[in-house]
């Protein structure tokens, strides 16, 4: 025997907040048929969109409707049934064809006549018609937030949301360990060793939503943290590429560095075992690599051996495996040569300061160029639009050159914003470079394979293993010191440091002496003031 069905439903979407909640729906609709006297058999509910044809709890309803099980539908209105026209159009049919009878809301009770189905299609195309325009204006929405410059929805992990101006800033607590991920990520660390330490030592969640806490972090999310190019500067949407303005976290330089050490979007490295010196020396006989192995002799004891691959073509290697012990050995002389003693380096520092007072409004100037770069730049864009909107251009040839332009522009502002936080870096880094000199064999002998490695890579990049001599060609600077230092200092290291009656620090070297060390600190200033900003910055990451 057919009777009544209950339909109820609530779109869990933004925009039907202001509909019923489903609890309320049930009790008006109850009331509804106590006073109509109706015979309810079921009540259905579910909370989905209506926008497209697929939702199981009506499609239930549907198949009772079509065996002749369901006399009519209640509903509180029309527009709860459907909102598209597959479905709304099964309700007119099933109307139609005499498998319900009527369909009752508190407003009216449509049956099969030919002016109730008439208004069922008005009010469902009506329904068809609100989806449609809130999706325009919902994408009309995106499209103006993403030219001015902000991400519609949710932000990254390392920013927030600003309710109050609807923009994105930096998330105080943290921005700087997800700036600390990629950091690793460039120095060789694994994203899986870096996803234990984001999750087990700092405990880094997910994204923040409405500050509720964030979703646990996953080794998948920690990928597409380093591939997201939001993090050097510009959003990538369906809608097209557009140049954010909120604050970087890292350069396009590092970006792209990365997307190199990661393989390919969405792929990770093979996983190899880490030994500090592989990857960064090569065969001076064949031109391979240099690999490592770990041996066990029959007491049990570990050893480990450097040696050539030996997988270059047509050509036979002779050389032989040499020892890691013999290996550092051989570094830790070179960081010898090029160790400053630390009063030294004291004096060093304070002469900078003093350089620095002076030079600080010169490289003020290095920007003017920069800045008229970026002006034409924008001015390149502008007409670029313009050309797009008189259909001059087609959407793949504006796409691409669209995409040249805003990152040509977010190299140039990042350029002018980095001079502008680091006017004379050039003191920085060569302060930086000393004081890597002062404590690098010191780290050296108490770090592990990632600390060796990354002081070799500060070092230089160009090492070659050949006869078991480990030959080094260094960065400038410290070919700068490991020439100039025995000169200075001589066989014998004089340096003292006293308190004279005014307590300024006072350095015991001869005339001729602070003057040959003087002009070799001038020439490693000299190289990073001659040497590209984001070189500059390369190399103090290596550094530090």
């Amino acid at each position: 025997m057919s009777s009544y069905i209950i339909y109820c439903r609530k779109s869990s979407e933004s925009e039907e907040r202001q509909v019923l909640s489903i609890e309320s729906q049930v009790k008006e609709l109850n009331e509804l048929t106590k006073r109509q006297q109706l015979t309810v058999s079921e009540v259905l509910t579910e909370s989905q969109s209506a926008k497209y044809p697929g939702r199981p709890v009506f499609g239930r309803l549907m198949k009772k409707v079509s065996r002749g099980e369901v006399k009519g539908i209640i509903s509180w209105k029309l527009d709860r049934l459907a909102r598209n026209p597959v479905d709304g159009g099964a309700l007119v049919w099933a109307l139609d064809r005499g498998k319900i009878e009527e369909i009752i809301t508190p407003y009216s009770t449509l049956r099969n006549n030919s002016s109730d189905k008439f208004l069922m299609q008005i009010e469902f195309g009506m329904a068809k018609k609100y989806v449609d325009d809130l999706s325009d204006n919902v994408r009309r929405g995106n499209r103006m937030k993403l030219e001015k410059g902000w991400l519609p929805g949710l932000a990254p992990v390392g920013y927030l949301n600003e309710p109050k101006e609807r923009t994105i800033v930096r998330d105080p607590d943290r921005f700087l360990l997800v700036r600390k991920m990629w950091d690793y990520l460039l120095q060789g660390m694994s994203p899986i060793k870096i996803h234990r330490i984001a999750t087990e030592e700092w405990g880094l969640r997910g994204a923040i939503c409405k500050g509720r806490i964030g979703a646990p972090m996953y080794l998948s999310n920690v990928y597409k943290i380093f591939l997201n190019p939001f993090y050097y500067g510009i959003i990538e949407r369906k809608e097209g590429v557009f140049p954010g303005k909120h604050e970087p976290m890292i350069t396009e330089k590092e970006y792209w560095g990365a997307q190199e050490l990661l393989g390919r979007k969405g792929r990770s490295r093979p996983k190899t075992h880490r030994f500090a010196f592989t990857g960064l020396i090569r065969c001076g006989e064949c031109g391979g690599a240099i690999t490592a192995e770990e041996k066990t002799n029959h007491y049990g004891s570990h050893y480990t051996y450097y040696h050539c691959t030996k997988k270059i073509r047509d050509v036979k290697c002779t050389q032989k495996t040499i020892r890691a012990e013999e290996m550092e050995r051989q570094l830790l002389e070179y960081l010898d040569r090029i160790h400053v003693p630390k009063k030294l380096l004291d004096f060093t520092l304070d002469k900078l300061k003093e350089h620095e007072k002076i030079s600080v409004q010169k490289e003020a100037d290095r920007k003017v160029p920069l800045q008229k770069a970026c002006s034409d730049c924008g001015r390149r864009l502008d007409n670029l639009n313009q050309m797009r909107l008189r259909d001059l251009i087609g959407d793949e040839e504006y796409s691409k050159e669209k995409r040249k332009l805003l990152d040509e522009k977010t190299r140039l502002e990042q350029s002018i914003e980095n001079l502008k936080r680091n006017l004379g870096k050039e003191h920085e880094l060569t302060a930086q470079t000393f004081v890597f000199a002062n404590e690098a064999k010191g780290r050296f002998e108490k770090g592990g394979p990632e600390e060796k490695k990354t002081i070799l890579r500060g070092i230089g990049s160009n090492f070659l293993l050949r006869d078991k001599k480990l030959s080094i060609q260094a960065e400038k600077p410290f070919s700068i010191l490991e020439n100039g230092l025995p000169r200075v200092l001589g066989q014998n290291d004089r340096i003292e440091l006293t308190e004279n009656h005014t307590n300024k620090r006072e350095l015991l070297l001869s005339s001729a002496d602070t003057q040959l060390w003087c002009a070799l600190v001038e020439d490693v200033r000299t190289f990073f003031r001659n040497k590209p900003l984001e070189e500059d910055d390369e190399f103090l990451r290596l550094a530090a």
